[in-house]
């Protein structure tokens, strides 16, 4: 009896009917990329016995990177027009299959156009003569390291550069129909430099830590090659492109402390930077002290001068005034906040004058006006071009008035880098009339020369300016000094 029920339910259960699998949904998504022919297909399946199931992906052109997985990625063939596709996929439990067929159109390949620029690593300085290729096609980088590469296929594509002496680099970029940009970096051991060297004060010679030293590219932006100098003031710049190179020193608080540019050509160099530091110095005649700035070969005060023996009154035609104060009383003028800020104005034979207590000038002793020679001398050592320097005009190359004018002050947002540290602030003037305008938009500065009887030649720093005016103004009016130090 027990033998009898055995043997019925076991052909009860070899008579169990087989169901075939059951194909639930099937997906496809475009691979990201612009005009890519590769998809994602899935597949979703059940087995109603329950029974494990296979997958068979096939089509009649391209390739699948998992044919046997319920997900994988076909790759169509590339055709010169649209062109719909069948895929299959078959699930399988072993003993009964089921099929689906997927639709896919894949689009022509679309073709763009590719510009940019080859540059060192790390900055924008470009590399001439560098082999930039794409897609199979190349082009060869032009004096300003600048490429134009046409036909591109779309979608992901791989850039790359490379030159002799100079590893290959490269970027992945994303090609549309239309022209694209790119740039690719290059780095090189054999072009570039390491530069070290010690950040501290021109006067004291004092290290001067927490200094960021930056190297420019061509369009005077900040690169990424760049140190802070350490606590000993010590710093060190890797793969910096060899050839004329524009450098700047900024302090804790992101001010310019000075500008420069030097040409890199050796394998490690040493530059030390010198900061340039005010000091102080003591007018003899007042005991007034003043900050004096050494700038190349020059020392010039830092602040206009305030020597004030007695105060004209507004309307009087020459002496010296304090701006803003019409009165007599020189104790009264002396309180007043201009004056502890701008200093006095000067008409141009009492700047001139003899009768100061120094044989000279309206200078301290030790102390002179500047000659309209010297003025150049300061303005082409700030970078002014030589052939600039004798117009009559606004000089405006190397931005020489950005760098003498004060980083605060200045109105309309006309304010300095003052990387000179000759800290120039708007002081105005007093016009031959006896107005007083431009207190917070303009500087005014003698010069010891005269360019007739009635004029003398005068410096010009504007709030909207980047540059230095060099201009002729009335002997009466009413400007600042600022003096140099004798040689």
């Amino acid at each position: 009896m027990i033998v009898s029920f055995l043997v019925v339910s076991i052909l009860l259960l070899s008579c169990e009917k087989n169901y075939p699998p059951h194909i639930i949904n099937t997906t496809f998504t475009r691979t990201p990329g612009n005009f890519t022919t590769s998809f994602v297909l899935t597949v979703e399946a059940s087995d109603p016995n329950l029974d494990p199931i296979s997958f068979l992906w096939e089509a009649a052109e391209g390739s699948f990177d998992h044919p046997d997985k319920n997900e994988t990625t076909w790759t169509g063939p590339e055709s010169d027009t649209d062109k719909e596709y069948d895929i299959s996929i078959t699930v399988s439990d072993g003993k009964e299959s089921v099929s689906s067929i997927i639709k896919i159109l894949v689009g022509a390949p679309k073709y763009g156009n590719l510009s940019g620029f080859a540059y060192f690593a790390g900055c924008k300085i470009p590399i001439h003569e560098a082999i930039v290729s794409i897609d199979n096609k190349q082009d060869t980088t032009n004096i300003d390291g600048a490429y134009i590469i046409y036909g591109v296929k779309g979608g992901r594509q791989t850039l790359s550069g490379t030159k002799e002496g100079f590893a290959i680099g490269s970027v992945d970029i994303q090609i549309f129909e239309g022209l694209n940009e790119a740039d690719i970096h290059i780095s090189s051991a054999e072009f570039t430099s390491t530069i070290q060297g010690q950040c501290k004060g021109n006067i004291s010679g004092e290290a001067k830590p927490w200094m960021e030293v930056i190297i420019l590219n061509p369009d005077k932006s900040e690169s990424n090659l760049k140190s802070l100098s350490d606590g000993a003031g010590f710093y060190e710049i890797q793969n910096v492109p060899q050839g004329a190179r524009s450098l700047i020193v900024k302090d804790e608080a992101g001010n310019i402390k000075m500008e420069t540019q030097l040409y890199v050509y050796s394998e490690d160099m040493v530059f030390n930077v010198p900061i340039k530091e005010p000091f102080l110095f003591t007018d003899s005649r007042d005991n007034r002290q003043y900050e004096a700035v050494k700038i190349k070969s020059q020392t010039w005060m830092a602040e206009n001068l305030a020597y004030i023996p007695h105060v004209s009154p507004q309307w009087e035609q020459g002496g010296i005034w304090v701006y803003g104060y019409s009165g007599s009383v020189t104790d009264v003028a002396k309180s007043s906040d201009n004056y502890k800020m701008y200093g006095c104005l000067y008409d141009w034979e009492t700047a001139m004058a003899k009768d100061h207590g120094n044989g000279k000038d309206v200078c301290p002793p030790g102390w002179h006006l500047p000659s309209d020679d010297e003025w150049k001398t300061l303005e082409v050592g700030l970078g002014m071009d030589p052939i600039e320097l004798d117009s009559v005009s606004w000089r405006s190359t190397a931005a020489v008035g950005i760098k003498m004018k004060f980083d605060s002050g200045w109105e309309n947002e006309g304010n300095g880098n003052n990387s000179s540290s000759f800290s120039a602030l708007p002081a105005g003037n007093r016009t031959t009339s006896g107005s007083f305008l431009g207190i917070f938009g303009f500087a005014h500065f003698w010069t010891a020369n005269e360019s007739d009887d009635n004029n003398a030649w005068r410096r010009y720093l504007y709030h909207n300016r980047d540059g230095v005016g060099r201009f002729t103004d009335l002997k009466k009016s009413g400007l600042a000094v600022r003096c140099v130090k004798d040689l």
